[in-house]
């Protein structure tokens, strides 16, 4: 045999490479016509069957071996396909051999990426597949032409759960991006990561979830700081079981997520210590509240339990309406995307509005980016904020005034559950979810009225 000449090769001895990064060879109907018609115009490259578990040093050459063998697939699998749903029996080919396994894999992944032959998950493992055996971001840039940035995104893709991925891929109904994808490089944490994969509803929820990660992401490293600062001083962590509503505790300050970290905390002296605890807002400094003991009735205590109960319960539609605001500022800021039809937005934001009996006024609009409300804005912040409402179209003005019934909350005033007012921030709920905002299992429960913390309500038996 002459030494890189073509040769032909039976088809029953031709094996497709196991580490091919293009698991499926499409659609190749009309490939199979062609070679019908002409037979295959561009030959094959194939290795000896040693090639896959020796080194090169002990490798078969391919000048010296029988055609009669078995060999390898190492471009041209798609042509292999085709000629066998063609009917051909023998194929032409080139033989090579005294190459290692990152060589193979190297050769098929620059092959069909410059063919457009991989998918974006195939590129990814094949991408891993070179790291995997010793290439580096630089290396596998230079060979494939990607850029590194690319290529450390498919990376990253590569590290996610790939059954998973698989499922979210072939679910029509989830329309998967590459978009989808990439939002997801901005969470760290690759369980996480798989997390939002996995639970998210569709496409949008993707994004919703990736931002509520992102922002618990840089609360939690907030917290350390301050933390750090607090412990630093000799503040120590609140017990567990603290009840603000007790009347037992009371709120010094808290040091929010949302503002700049202060270089240092100044806490007045007191013989009482200080204690911190996280919330969903920030780091609140609390003190113990001492009180002369006082016998209470039982209905005393009744109304406490009851008014603590209430307080409870309030605290944490406060921190939903955060929420909320903060999902609505996402929207605003461009973070998610916007809506292609807003026919039915329309719809239930207007309703949305009419039960919240909101106050249609600039002023809202305007009070929407003040962190601190509008009369407790410095002038500069004002400013700003005047500034931004210029820039918002109507859509978004209205998403903005939505957010100023933050005290809305279905808690009647012993506690107990209200329908009504669920009905009514329901409605709210309703346009969110339009842009793929998620509720957690005790939102739900808050807003059906089965959290644990509600009063039940007493039935009257007749006798």
């Amino acid at each position: 045999m002459v030494k890189g000449s073509i040769v032909s090769i039976r088809v029953e001895n031709l094996y497709p490479h196991p580490e091919n990064p293009r698991k499926d060879v499409g659609d190749i109907s009309e490939l199979a016509e062609s070679i019908k018609k002409s037979g295959i115009m561009q030959n094959l490259t194939v290795i000896p069957l040693d090639a896959l578990k020796e080194e090169p040093d002990k490798q078969v050459d391919a000048d010296n071996i029988s055609l009669s063998s078995d060999f390898i697939v190492l471009i041209g699998h798609r042509r292999l396909a085709a000629a066998k749903k063609a009917g051909l029996k023998e194929v032409p080919c080139r033989i090579i051999s005294k190459i290692s396994k990152k060589e193979q894999v190297g050769i098929m992944l620059e092959e069909n990426m410059q063919r457009s032959d991989l998918t974006i998950y195939e590129q990814a493992q094949g991408f891993q597949m070179m790291l995997d055996l010793g290439e580096t971001e630089q290396s596998i840039a230079e060979k494939t032409g990607f850029s590194k940035s690319t290529i450390r995104r498919r990376l990253n893709i590569a590290k996610l759960d790939q059954e998973v991925l698989k499922e979210k891929q072939d679910d029509d109904s989830f329309q998967l991006s590459l978009t989808d994808l990439y939002e997801l490089d901005k969470v760290e944490d690759i369980e996480t990561r798989n997390k939002i994969l996995s639970e998210a509803r569709d496409s949008r929820d993707i994004t919703s979830r990736v931002l509520s990660a992102v922002r618990a992401a840089e609360k939690e490293k907030k917290k350390i700081q301050i933390v750090t600062m607090l412990e630093g001083m000799g503040v120590e962590k609140a017990p567990d079981n603290v009840d603000m509503w007790s009347g037992k505790w009371k709120s010094v300050k808290e040091i929010s997520f949302s503002e700049e970290l202060p270089e240092e905390i100044s806490l007045e002296e007191s013989a009482e210590p200080y204690y911190w605890r996280d919330t969903w807002s920030g780091v609140q400094l609390i003190q113990k509240v001492k009180k002369e003991k006082k016998e209470l009735t039982p209905e005393e205590i009744r109304r406490k339990e009851v008014e603590q109960t209430k307080k409870n319960l309030e605290e944490k539609f406060y921190e939903m309406a955060a929420r909320r605001k903060e999902f609505i500022r996402d929207i605003i800021d461009g973070k998610i995307k916007p809506l292609k039809d807003t026919t039915e937005l329309q719809k239930l934001l207007w309703e949305a509005l009419i039960r919240n009996e909101v106050y249609i006024s600039i002023h809202n609009v305007k009070s929407f980016f003040c962190t601190k409300g509008w009369y407790s804005s410095t002038n500069e912040e004002k400013q700003i904020a005047e500034e931004r409402v210029k820039e918002l179209s109507p859509l978004h003005q209205a998403l903005a005034i939505l957010t100023s019934k933050t005290h809305i909350n279905p808690v009647n005033y012993g506690g107990t559950f209200n329908k009504k007012e669920a009905k009514t921030l329901e409605a709210v709920y309703n346009v969110l979810k339009l842009y793929g905002l998620s509720l957690c299992a005790e939102e739900k429960e808050l807003l059906d009225g089965t959290h644990e913390l509600y009063v039940k309500e007493e039935k009257n038996e007749e006798k």
